[in-house]
């Protein structure tokens, strides 16, 4: 934000001790020190900015000006509880606009993240009333799930004539992701795009305008601009706008199949935003980071990130992210029946909320968990609600699941491979060679180092339902009938009834001849679970 004109004190540091090493540097001596600490406090510099708040507060004693710069330092650190108690009180209703804009904008920061008061955030901005608070008004909408709704708010603020400068990230972002979520990739792009009268892009459009690339099927792309972004951040310093580009860097190299480099890019983001200005997007890097360990094939480290996921501060938007990061831990623990019923929960919570493009994900990924005839409509009928090539192929894909068809199979794989998405590219060729009884996928697909349910189709399990896929698995990897049931919550009983009908399928008789059938040929990557084995 700008400072208004009540804000134009000529301060100097009293002492080099309260600012950073090297910080003599970037805030001269003879400054404006509040003015400054405002400057780069919007490029996200907070140990620089606090500096010279810091440096503020001791020269001004305290006064109504520092005590705003200080709560904006602190709500940008996640600290909402100290923020609270720094914050002026509220400005008078004949103040000036722009002080009254910022009070606002901050106290609904504390009340939305710090006390979870919803109500009370919308009322704080609807009572002053400026494009800067409906731009943010905006944004709640849309962190509560109420993407239409957002949308719409967002785009108002940009048809007015002029926007004010401090209302265009806000209002940006807002139409950017919550078009995005809806599937309107054009409008988001154009959004993502705006010029901002001579402005640097934020670091948070930035995010918005990846993000959106990685929901179109652009994953090439999206990596490209998170590396460039992370570098960037590297080399200036930023390490708040770093945690950022690894996350998104992260979940494109998930997409691609590269599971350890996912692995590694969100574990370190989310000890990045563990605390800091990026807390709000500490749970979806979280369930990402559940769902690359969980696919890895390490179930152990996947529950304990889903319980960090959990605890973490979240708001609505995200909850179809959180219960997709569950369905692939239950598939990871060899239950693809639950598995693809909380991914059906997912899309269903997506589509409740207007998020269509995040629904066709968790659709596909129901016929990735095993059941292709649950979606393959749905899908078809996405297929021409979001822009993009993306959605067609998943629908095609998930049609040639459910028909059995090696040849569709072998389009989409094609398909899923220019887009960059080498892991469903991996998984459809892995169907198609089951389905022609091949050993292993045809043609020169990547297959990445992942223990999806597609990946660890063979040709012999191809024949057993999901359920005598999911006991012959477990079987196969050491689980006596007991722990099996435990797993898959049936008695030991039926459980020795569905792995009689898979021995009957596969003419075998017994746990050792059923291993190498079920592995084929690929080392078999057992569930690691303490307990588990018997």
């Amino acid at each position: 934000m700008t400072a208004g004109p009540e804000y134009g004190d000529v301060l100097e540091p009293s002492s080099a001790a309260v600012l950073p090493a090297g910080s003599l540097d970037t805030v001269p001596r003879r400054s404006r020190l509040l003015p400054e600490g405002q400057r780069v406090l919007v490029k996200v510099h907070l140990d620089l900015a606090k500096a010279a708040a810091t440096s503020a507060n001791h020269r001004l004693g305290g006064s109504t000006p520092v005590g705003q710069l200080m709560a904006e330092v602190l709500v940008r650190q996640g600290l909402y509880e100290y923020a609270e108690e720094v914050l002026p009180r509220q400005p008078a209703g004949d103040a000036p606009l722009a002080r009254r804009t910022r009070w606002a904008v901050t106290a609904a920061a504390i009340k939305y993240w710090g006390a979870g008061d919803v109500e009370a955030a919308h009322r704080v901005l609807r009572d002053v009333g400026s494009p800067v608070t409906a731009a943010h008004r905006a944004g709640l909408l849309l962190l509560d799930g109420r993407t239409r709704a957002a949308l719409a708010a967002g785009e108002n603020v940009l048809a007015d004539r002029p926007v004010p400068d401090e209302a265009i990230p806000p209002a940006v972002i807002t139409v950017v992701v919550a078009a995005g979520l809806a599937g309107r990739f054009g409008q988001a792009l154009a959004a993502a795009t705006r010029p901002g009268r001579g402005r640097p892009r934020s670091a948070e459009i930035g995010y918005a305008h990846c993000f959106v690339l990685l929901l179109a099927g652009q994953v090439r792309q999206a990596h490209r601009m998170a590396d460039d972004g992370y570098r960037d951040a590297v080399a200036a310093g930023s390490v708040a706008v770093a945690g950022g580009w690894l996350a998104l860097r992260g979940a494109a190299a998930k997409t691609r199949g590269d599971l350890t480099a996912a692995i590694a890019d969100l574990e370190t983001a989310s000890h990045l935003f563990d605390g800091g200005s990026s807390g709000p997007l500490l749970a979806p890097c979280l369930a990402e980071l559940a769902v690359a360990r969980a696919v890895s094939g390490d179930l152990a480290g996947a529950e304990q990130t889903r319980l960090l996921a959990d605890t973490a501060p979240g708001c609505r938007m995200f909850v179809p992210w959180l219960t997709l990061s569950r369905a692939w831990i239950t598939a990871a623990g060899g239950d693809t029946t639950l598995a693809a019923r909380q991914a059906r929960t997912a899309a269903d919570v997506a589509m409740a909320s207007g998020q269509y493009a995040v629904e066709a994900m968790a659709r596909y990924d129901v016929s990735r968990l095993g059941d292709p005839n649950a979606v393959r409509h749905r899908l078809a009928e996405l297929a021409d609600v979001v822009q993009g090539p993306l959605v067609p192929v998943m629908a095609s894909a998930a049609a040639a699941l459910a028909r059995s068809d090696p040849g569709a199979l072998d389009v989409a794989t094609a398909k899923f491979t220019e887009l960059g998405m080498d892991l469903f590219a991996a998984e459809t060729a892995t169907a198609a060679a089951a389905l022609r009884q091949a050993a292993a996928p045809a043609g020169g697909v990547a297959r990445p180092d992942a223990a999806t349910p597609l990946l660890r189709l063979t040709a012999r399990l191809a024949g057993l339902t999901r359920r005598e896929r999911d006991v012959a698995l477990l079987a196969a990897g050491g689980f006596t009938s007991p722990a099996i049931g435990h797993r898959l919550g049936l008695s030991a009983r039926t459980v020795d009834n569905y792995l009689g009908r898979a021995y009957q399928k596969l003419g075998v008789t017994s746990r050792r001849e059923l291993a190498p059938l079920v592995a084929g040929d690929r080392p078999h990557r057992p569930v690691h679970a303490e307990g588990n084995h018997r």
